[in-house]
């Protein structure tokens, strides 16, 4: 089974090779700073971290808010908020999997979901079931 993280490079590396505008050389290497950033980012889980604002984000990933959301626009196809969303409710099933004694308000708080509820109803959307049936249903993360 693959890890989670080792996912994610691979899909930084294969957006990394994505059809994409020519940005300008001082654009390029701020995204390619931020991207080698974003690779310790992963390693270190630092979506784990919550942060209220993208420019809080943008802090601990010591860019800024238009070159983060340039990047993940022009490289990832979607915002910084829904990726980072997506990592942590990937990392809840996993916890959820892994650690079936975890409350699932404790396997939020873990990936970083700061409101229980917030959590709940993300973990609803994204699918289809409550953590706990989700569990129960002994899915497993993708």
């Amino acid at each position: 089974m693959e890890t989670l993280v080792r996912r994610l490079g691979r899909i930084i590396s294969l957006t990394k090779n994505s059809k994409r505008k020519t940005p300008s050389l001082r654009n390029s290497r701020r995204m390619d700073r931020l991207e080698r950033t974003l690779s310790a980012w992963l390693e270190n889980k630092g979506w784990r971290v919550p942060v209220r604002t993208l420019g809080e984000a943008a802090e601990r990933l010591d860019t800024d808010t238009g070159t983060l959301h340039a990047y993940f626009k022009e490289r990832m196809g979607l915002d910084f908020r829904t990726w980072r969303t997506r990592l942590r409710l990937e990392d809840a099933k996993r916890m959820l999997l892994e650690h079936p004694e975890m409350e699932a308000a404790e396997a939020g708080r873990r990936a970083g979901f700061s409101n229980r509820s917030n959590f709940a109803r993300q973990f609803l959307a994204y699918t289809g079931m409550t953590p706990m049936e989700w569990r129960d249903s002994g899915s497993s993360p993708e």
